[in-house]
């Protein structure tokens, strides 16, 4: 099944939509140490450990084939135009992995398989690629099941390190959970949150140096939780990425990290949010009501 996530390519957000994640059997914690300064060993198509992309990536090679150059590390196949723009994406997209992988317990050889990362520098080439696909021109970067298709200068702007790191986690749980299917808020907000916390640990500043003001965080938990799709307005979509990023947030702030696994697993499985927050975290003493009230305080 085709899975996707999109952000405008404005670089503000992005709606998407990922086949993804938990639910599978315990993982064993991961043991590895972070990957540094990773290298590109550039190779000619034809020598690439494997070729077996996704029509989308064969839509990608199509345009101007001449110029793509390829190259692979341990984890990924990479198809680029120029050096710097890839060694960029390298650096940053091997740490996603780990850092990713390392959050939801699973150890190295279960992220061994490689996928493939297309990266567009040149407005024109990406749109030219979107046409030629069913996403609206407005698209930015996205996931397409453990693929990514990075514009890593949308609108000849910065790179946007948010919006890497955002995509690979959607790509990365969907190469350690194929098939399962998170709720559109935890999708999401897991992305969202990931992102932050994945950069800030790569440059060793706290994680919440890189959380994103949340001021549009405003959707109820009850009504965000039983979304079960995207808004299409561009504001509510603004407010549906914050809110979800708010309910993770919170989720991975207030308990111990290793909680949010099973409590994703139960909720992936079919439990309302309630039932599955009540069965990982418990109330104790207080009750859901207490805790929703503490959640409405809670810092964005």
């Amino acid at each position: 099944m085709m899975s996707h996530s999109m952000r405008p390519s404005t670089g503000l957000l992005k709606l998407g939509i990922l086949a993804a994640l938990l639910g599978c059997a315990p993982l064993a914690p991961a043991l590895d140490e972070a990957p540094r300064n990773v290298q590109l060993v550039e190779k000619k198509l034809d020598q690439l450990s494997s070729n077996a992309s996704s029509t989308l990536g064969q839509i990608a090679l199509s345009i101007k084939p001449e110029k793509w150059r390829h190259a692979e590390t341990d984890h990924f196949i990479f198809h680029y135009r120029r050096i710097t723009e890839a060694q960029k994406v390298v650096h940053r997209i091997e740490y996603h992995l780990w850092f990713v992988a390392n959050t939801l317990g699973a150890s190295k050889e279960q992220y061994q398989r490689k996928s493939h990362v297309f990266i567009f520098e040149d407005e024109k080439e990406w749109q030219q690629f979107l046409s030629q696909t069913s996403y609206p021109q407005w698209f930015g970067s996205f996931a397409h099941g453990d693929e990514l298709f990075l514009n890593v200068r949308q609108g000849a702007g910065n790179f946007d390190e948010h919006v890497l790191a955002h995509e690979t986690t959607h790509a990365v749980v969907a190469r350690l959970y194929p098939g399962q299917h998170w709720p559109v808020w935890l999708n999401e907000g897991f992305a969202e949150y990931m992102a932050g916390a994945s950069e800030g640990a790569r440059k060793g500043i706290t994680a919440k140096y890189f959380q994103r003001n949340l001021a549009l965080a405003d959707i109820p938990v009850a009504q965000l939780t039983s979304m079960i799709t995207y808004p299409s307005d561009r504001q509510a979509v603004a407010s549906f990425y914050q809110s979800s990023e708010r309910l993770v947030r919170f989720l991975m702030n207030e308990w111990p990290k290793e909680q949010f696994r099973p409590f994703a697993a139960e909720v992936v499985s079919g439990k309302d949010f309630q039932a599955a927050f009540k069965d990982v975290y418990g109330y104790g003493t207080q009750s859901f009501e207490d805790y929703s009230r503490k959640y409405d305080r809670f810092v964005r």
